[in-house]
C-alpha cells in the first residue's frame, strides 16, 4: 500500500499543475471521501472540479482513503466525535436501532464534518510539502545543459 501511495505521489508530482492545485485536489478528495456521501463521492469530486480549479488525479487519489476497510473506522470516529457535541449518548442495540436514528445521523454528520475537515487540512499540507520536495530534488538532480 505504501508503494502505491508513493507511486501516486510521484505521478501527481510530475503533473504540470501548481503545488497548490495538486494539494487542494488531494484535500478535496480526502474531504469528500471521509464525509458520508454513500457512493456519490466521485460524482461530487467531478462536480466540484467544474467549480474550483484543482488537480483531478490528486482528488481521485485522495478520495481513495475511504474504502471498505476504512469506512467503518471513519464512521465510528465520526460518531464518537459528534457525540461530544451532542450530549445524548445512544445505547446501541439491534432490537431498537431505528429509535436512535435521529441522534446517530446528527452525531455522524457533525463528527464527519469535523473529521473530514481536519484530515483534508492535514492532507493539503502533507501533499504540498511532498510535491515541493520531490520537484526540488528532481530539479536539483537534473543534469546541466
Amino acid at each position: 500500500m505504501w508503494r502505491k501511495f508513493k507511486y501516486w505521489l510521484i505521478k501527481i508530482s510530475r503533473d504540470r499543475g501548481t503545488t497548490h492545485e495538486i494539494a487542494f485536489g488531494a484535500a478535496v478528495g480526502t474531504f469528500v471521501s471521509i464525509f458520508p456521501t454513500f457512493g456519490a463521492g466521485t460524482l461530487i469530486v467531478l462536480f466540484l472540479y467544474r467549480l474550483w480549479k484543482f488537480n483531478l488525479l490528486a482528488a481521485i487519489g485522495g478520495s481513495m482513503i475511504s474504502n471498505v476497510f476504512t469506512s467503518p473506522f471513519f464512521m465510528a470516529m465520526s460518531y464518537k466525535l459528534g457525540s461530544v457535541f451532542f450530549e445524548k449518548q445512544a445505547a446501541f442495540s439491534f432490537k431498537d436501532w431505528y429509535k436512535h436514528l435521529d441522534h446517530l445521523s446528527i452525531s455522524v454528520l457533525a463528527g464527519s464534518l469535523i473529521l473530514s475537515s481536519v484530515l483534508a487540512f492535514c492532507m493539503y499540507y502533507i501533499i504540498r510539502y511532498a510535491v515541493k520536495k520531490y520537484r526540488y530534488n528532481r530539479e536539483r538532480l537534473k543534469p546541466a545543459g
